[in-house]
């Protein structure tokens, strides 16, 4: 069973630099999930906000990252990164049969920081 810090996980969320955020995400899971998950219509939008030197994204896509950024540290502490993106890419019976991607898009952040913690930890969901 996998212990997680959820302060330390949320604190880093919150508080970490956006661009070097992206730039984590971009690297981590690809850029196609993070335009996914935060709803971004140009396919080139998480690559320019990955660099430091260009604009931040609007306020509600922040968020979506910051949540995704949220659910992927507490995904890693599975250290299994494949299991982790097929978490978040398939669909999730926990989650009303949605893909994680999806929930972090339409920011039901509870449901789904509680179903990444669930998988990681091994413990059935409520």
């Amino acid at each position: 069973m996998t212990t997680l810090n959820h302060s330390a996980v949320f604190v880093e969320a919150t508080r970490a630099d956006i661009h070097q955020l992206v730039r984590t995400m971009v690297d981590a899971i690809g850029a196609p999930l993070v335009q996914i998950l935060s709803g971004a219509k140009d396919n080139t939008a998480p690559h320019r906000w990955a660099h430091p030197e260009s604009t931040e994204p609007d306020t509600l896509t922040e968020e979506r990252l910051r949540l995704g950024y949220r659910v992927w540290l507490t995904l890693q502490a599975a250290e299994d990164r494949d299991g982790a993106l097929t978490w978040l890419r398939d669909k999730n019976p926990v989650l009303d049969d949605e893909r994680p991607v999806d929930f972090i898009y339409q920011q039901h952040a509870q449901q789904v920081v509680h179903a990444a913690e669930s998988w990681v930890s091994g413990t059935p969901t409520r």
